[in-house]
């Protein structure tokens, strides 16, 4: 294509000669038909077209405080905002209006039309997936899986179809499973704002010797700054690639910021599953769980409710997420294929620290 052309994917993109072939890079924005994606990950223009592993340079990395589990891959994060944009955080005693679910949701990013969400996953320091999430217009975002080569040369898109590979890291073989578009929609759905993870809570992190809130209000990012002092970070729920929690933290701080990040997308009063409210300030009274009878089944445990204080074995929250069938009642349904262990026992001392319902 020529330069200010094209591509294959209908983006409007500029020639480049480190994308493979000389082909139009793209300028990393939603293509222009949704159905028909840049076939490689070096031409999007969303990461270094001579070394696709890394993030192109308009690419702002991130790392949150209470990350998503994703069947124990690590990951580096980054956004592109489109020229302009800037992101919009939610203030819900100023402007209820954005927040009818109540004050929970204060701290809340809004990302601009055209933003580009990037997410590496990988093993052993070998990426297996690339996710580009991107959102389209006032209502939507579509998200496309890149496949990694072995030689770590490039990604290719996956067809739009669940497709479970083993994947050979240089000293083992692990199981993967790339999502289908329609997944990707399930669990970045309006309710949770379209994207998971950033928001002030989450982003309130020292990276590289500098709160990741101070440098993006000095790139400009953000319409109006979130307030200082800066709401409470979460803390990391344990130990991991993102640290560990701090001494100080407690099992009620720790186990509720797991739940937030990994559940509340869809388990609040305007998500997929309204019955349950997991948002990390909701309070347990509120949370619609504890000894409640659950809406699917007691998961095999006769006389099992949502949560039964002090019991775990009897808390269906705890045995869905202990669930190594994804088809029969699992949590998360779809997204992950591995039990977090670490995850699990945190909910299950969480459970057994509940004395009784309020």
């Amino acid at each position: 294509a020529a330069a200010g052309g094209v591509n294959a994917g209908g983006a409007a993109g500029t020639t480049a000669g480190g994308a493979a072939g000389g082909a139009a890079l793209g300028t990393c924005a939603p293509p222009a038909k949704l159905d028909q994606p840049i076939t490689k990950l070096s031409q999007t223009g969303c990461v270094d077209p001579k070394n696709p592993s890394h993030f192109a340079a308009d690419v702002i990395a991130y790392e949150v405080n209470s990350p998503l589990w994703s069947d124990e891959a690590d990951k580096a994060r980054g956004f592109k905002l489109p020229s302009g944009g800037k992101i919009h955080v939610k203030d819900c005693a100023s402007e209820p209006t954005l927040c009818p679910q109540g004050n929970a949701d204060t701290g809340k990013w809004v990302f601009p039309v055209g933003t580009v969400m990037i997410k590496n996953f990988s093993f052993d320091s070998k990426l297996v997936e690339t996710r580009l999430y991107m959102r389209v217009d006032a209502t939507t975002w579509t998200g496309y899986s890149y496949a990694w080569d072995e030689a770590q040369t490039d990604a290719t898109i996956v067809p739009n179809d669940r497709v479970h590979v083993s994947f050979n890291t240089g000293t083992r073989s692990v199981e993967w499973n790339y999502p289908n578009r329609l997944d990707c929609d399930k669990c970045h759905n309006q309710a949770a704002g379209g994207f998971l993870g950033p928001e002030t809570r989450q982003m309130n992190r020292m990276v590289g010797g500098q709160n990741q809130l101070d440098k993006l209000t000095s790139l400009g990012a953000f319409e109006t700054a979130p307030p200082k002092p800066y709401a409470a970070a979460f803390v990391t729920p344990y130990a991991g690639q993102l640290g560990a929690p701090p001494a100080s933290a407690t099992l009620e701080e720790k186990a509720r910021s797991y739940m937030h990040a990994n559940c509340a997308y869809c388990h609040r009063p305007d998500g997929d599953f309204p019955s349950i409210d997991l948002r990390y300030d909701i309070a347990l009274k509120d949370m619609g769980i504890c000894n409640t009878t659950p809406i699917k089944g007691d998961q095999g445990v006769s006389g099992a409710l949502d949560v039964t204080p002090g019991n775990p074995g009897a808390s269906t929250m705890w045995l869905r997420v202990t669930s190594d069938q994804p088809n029969m009642g699992r949590m998360p349904q779809i997204g992950t294929a591995v039990v977090d262990t670490a995850g699990a026992k945190l909910i299950s001392d969480w459970i057994t620290a509940i004395a009784s319902c309020p």
